[in-house]
C-alpha cells in the first residue's frame, strides 16, 4: 500500500483532509484523513495484516459512503471529471449504488436509500 498515493486519491475524489502523517525512518506508514463531513479514514500499511482480507476478488464493498438519492449522478459525472474508472449507477439493496476502487482495490461504494419500485425492475 502506498499510503501516500491513496490519500491524494481520497483527498482528490472525495474531499477529505489530511491531518496527521506517521513516519517510520525510511516511509511514512499512516496517514489520517478527516472528511469536511467529520468522518476519519486511517490509512495504514501494514501488509502482514491485510493478506486476504481484501482486493478485487472481494465482492463486498469494504468501505460504504451513504449519499443523497439526487447526489448519485452527480458523484457519477465528478469521478467522469477525474479520469477514476468506476461502475455507473445500478439498483442495489437498499438504493441504488455506485461502486469504485481505491488504489489499493479495496471496493468502496456510494449508496444511496431510495426505495426502489417495482418499475425500475
Amino acid at each position: 500500500m502506498d499510503v501516500l498515493g491513496s490519500s491524494d486519491w481520497y483527498e482528490r475524489v472525495f474531499g477529505f483532509v489530511r491531518v496527521l502523517i506517521e513516519e517510520t525512518e525510511d516511509r511514512v506508514t499512516a496517514v489520517m484523513l478527516e472528511h469536511p463531513s467529520g468522518v476519519f479514514l486511517y490509512l495504514h500499511h501494514a501488509p502482514e495484516r491485510l493478506r486476504g482480507w481484501h482486493g478485487p476478488a472481494t465482492g463486498a464493498a469494504a468501505l460504504s459512503f451513504r449519499v443523497a438519492d439526487a447526489d448519485l449522478a452527480l458523484w457519477d459525472k465528478h469521478l467522469t471529471e477525474l479520469g477514476v474508472e468506476h461502475s455507473g449507477p445500478h439498483q442495489a439493496h437498499l438504493g441504488w449504488a455506485l461502486d469504485v476502487r481505491d488504489p489499493d482495490g479495496t471496493r468502496i461504494q456510494l449508496h444511496t436509500r431510495e426505495t426502489i419500485s417495482a418499475e425500475d425492475d
